[in-house]
This record gives C-alpha cells, structure tokens and sequence, in this order.
C-alpha cells in the first residue's frame, strides 16, 4: 500500500518512485491483472525509454482523484526536463493498482477558434528559388480588412510555429480572424529544407528575404482585397522586424514584435545558458564544463575572432560565422531609434525567461517615447505569450498544452485595426 505514504497521492509517489528507478516497489502495488500483463522489466524499459528521450522527471502536476467502484481514478501532469505527459491510475478497492497509462500531451485548439466563421486559401510563393507554403486566414466579415503577416523565431519552424504541444501562430490567425483581422503564415524554408540550415547562411537567408517575398506575393494577388499590411515576427523574427521595416519602407503599414531581444544575441545565448544549466538548482561538473567552452565561443564573436567560413559547431547555437558577420554591427534598438514612420508595436511576456523584462526595460528607455513606438507588458505570460504557472519559468512551460492569451490577441487587433482606419 503506497496511497498513504507521505500524504502524497497513489498516483504522485508513484511517479516518484518510478523517477527513483525503484520499479520492483511499484510491480509489489499491480493487481494480479496488471502483474501478468507488465513485468517489472518492461516497466524499467518503460520509463527509462522515456527519460532518455524527455530527460528527468521536474514535477506532478494537476492532480485529480475521483472516486471509482470503491477505488479511484486519478490523473495528473508529468513534467520532464523537455517534455510533459498525462498520467492515469486506477486503483482499487483493494489498494491495489489496476491500470497505469502515460500518454504524450497534444495541442488543444483554444476557446475563441470554435465554431469560427473564415475561409482559408493556400498559397505557396518562392523565395531564392525555394517554393514555400502558406495559408491565408480570411475572417469571412473581411471588406479590406488588415492582414498580418507571421514571421517565425529561431529553428525550422512549420507555418504554426509548434513547440512542444502548442501551435502559436494558429492561435494568433484563430485569435485575429475573430477579431476581424487576416493573417498570412508559411512554413519556414529551413522546415522544408532543412539542408538551407548547414554550411552558410545569414539571416537574411533564415528569415527576412522569406518574410519579404511573402508580403509581395499577398500584395500582387489581384484577386486580396485588404486594406494595410502588417508583419508580426516572434523572438528571431522579431529581432528581424526593424531590418524587414527599413526594407520595406511605406510597403509595410506597421511591426509587431513578439519577444524581442534588444541585447547582442551573443549576450543573449551566453544567459539563456546560464539561467538554464542552474535552473534545477545545481550545476553539474558537465553544464559547468559547457558554461566554459559557450562563454568562449561568447567571447570570440565578440572581439570578431571568426570569418564567414567559421563552421557553426565553432560558435553560438545552430548559426555560422556567415550568419554572426552579417549582424556584427545590427542592434535593433537603434534601427527602430531611427525609423520614425513605421508604427512599431513591442509586447512581451513578463515570464519569459529567453528574452526577459531586462530587453522590454531597454527598448522601454530607448524607444518607448517615439510616437510610433507602442508597448505592452503581460504579467504571468510566457514567451509563447501562454500562461505561465510553474514556480520557476523554463523549458516546462512550453510542455503543458496552452494557448496564446486571448488578452494579448485583442490588443494585437485592436492596434492593427487602428492602423486600418
């Protein structure tokens, strides 16, 4: 009998045991049923075949116990270093354990998607040769209505920028089209191609030539009847945004940037690592080892001590000394600082641990007085601007199933309207 032990739920300590390795305590609990049909050396194979691909257990979550036959039921939220499942017990009347499932956490599509009146149309348009794939969402209310444009962050995001179990940029096009608004998103080239991500490359070759090449072709589609065009870029895409802006000129009506880091990516990589080797609460001979060799890469980038052959594997997360060269000397708070006609719109998640409250507070003293410079903080949101619950923000965030703050898409609307006027 292990219900009691602790105080803890049946379901709790046995995950905590399961975390601990100590499989034979948790067999001792099965029902006849369960002992014939799961041997402890297939529950060993189990969990271990899970942590190796999810990492360690962090935490139980969102226990439920509701009553069954003279047992219970329970379920709860497993949170892995890098992943997060639904775990269900039954347990019955004897105490005993009758059924243990694990199941792997999916997208839920959000309340203001249901029962939403749009129409779609796919479009694909090339950039530098590559032939990329979109979709339009067009809110069937639309009569030169905006469309937003979606630019993704780092990585070879598909059209609804997934992580984990949630889809941020399909719940900004469900979220828009309720409110009125249209909304154009693409799968990144290096989703499609992913050999765009090895030898050289810029971010002009990642990110802002396909952004662009996007706006032309929804601008030259004689049979789209919208009024301004407007481009929302997330983390990486944000970070692009001013260069996109300067770009464009008076072609692009206004910028939203979603998470967008004001310090050097370079200084920005070096704390992500940081906060994320410590986030556990103890730094391990390894994540120190790795703390040392990225602090150099760090340092290196820094003084310029790499070319545009550098290999990435030399340097700072996925990009090569291409990439690195060709934002040397970019910072985009001083690109906005000096672009005063593009209506510029800056929102950020206060528990975002990527790009934190420290790059909202510099671009807030830069920028925050230009009158085309408006900006907006959300307390409890996370960098997928979902909310955040967990007592310390981190990779776990991005494992439970959420959808982006309802809120927030008001406020993107209501901007982007006021630009349409």
């Amino acid at each position: 009998m292990i219900s009691a032990v602790y105080g803890q739920s049946t379901l709790e300590k046995v995950a905590k045991l399961m975390s601990k390795h100590q499989y034979s305590k948790v067999y001792r609990c099965f029902d006849d049923n369960m002992k014939s049909k799961v041997p402890v050396q297939q529950l060993k194979e189990l969990w271990e075949q899970m942590e190796s691909v999810s990492g360690k257990l962090v935490s139980v979550d969102e226990i439920t116990i509701k009553p069954l036959e003279g047992g219970s039921k329970q379920t709860a939220v497993l949170t892995f270093e890098r992943a997060a499942l639904n775990m269900q017990l039954v347990e019955n009347e004897k105490v005993k354990l009758a059924g243990l499932f694990l199941s792997q956490l999916g997208y839920q599509q959000p309340a203001y998607a249901n029962g939403l009146g749009i129409g779609k149309k796919y479009i694909n348009f090339v950039s530098d040769t590559y032939t990329l794939s979109g979709e339009l969402v067009i809110p069937l209310s639309c009569n030169n209505c905006p469309v937003v444009i979606l630019v993704h962050g780092s990585g070879p995001n598909d059209k609804d920028e997934t992580i984990g179990p949630n889809k941020v940029f399909y719940d900004l096009s469900m979220g828009l089209a309720s409110k009125g608004v249209a909304t154009f998103r693409y799968d990144k080239r290096s989703n499609l191609y992913p050999e765009t991500l090895e030898g050289q490359f810029d971010l002009y070759d990642e990110t802002i030539n396909d952004a662009i090449e996007a706006l032309y072709t929804i601008k030259k589609d004689t049979a789209l009847h919208f009024g301004k065009h407007v481009m929302l870029g997330h983390s990486l895409g944000a970070f692009s945004m001013p260069l996109i802006a300067d770009s464009l000129g008076d072609q692009l009506d206004g910028a939203i940037l979603f998470s967008a880091n004001a310090r050097r990516l370079e200084d920005l990589i070096e704390y992500q690592m940081e906060y994320l080797t410590a986030w556990d609460g103890e730094i391990t001979k390894e994540e120190a080892d790795l703390i040392k060799i990225n602090t150099n890469k760090a340092a290196n980038i820094r003084i310029g001590n790499y070319t545009t052959e550098t290999a990435a594997d030399s340097l700072l997360a996925y990009w090569p000394g291409k990439f690195w060269k060709g934002i040397e000397t970019y910072n985009p708070v001083d690109q906005v600082r000096h672009n005063s006609t593009t209506p510029f719109y800056i929102l950020q998640g206060e528990r975002d641990y990527q790009i934190t409250m420290t790059d909202f507070d510099i671009w807030k003293k830069a920028v925050g007085d230009q009158s085309n410079v408006s900006m907006k903080n959300y307390i409890g949101l996370s960098h997928l601007f979902t909310p955040s619950t967990s007592s310390k923000s981190g990779p776990n965030d991005y494992f439970i199933p959420n959808n982006v703050d309802y809120q927030v898409i008001g406020d993107i609307a209501q901007w982007v309207l006021e630009i349409n006027k």
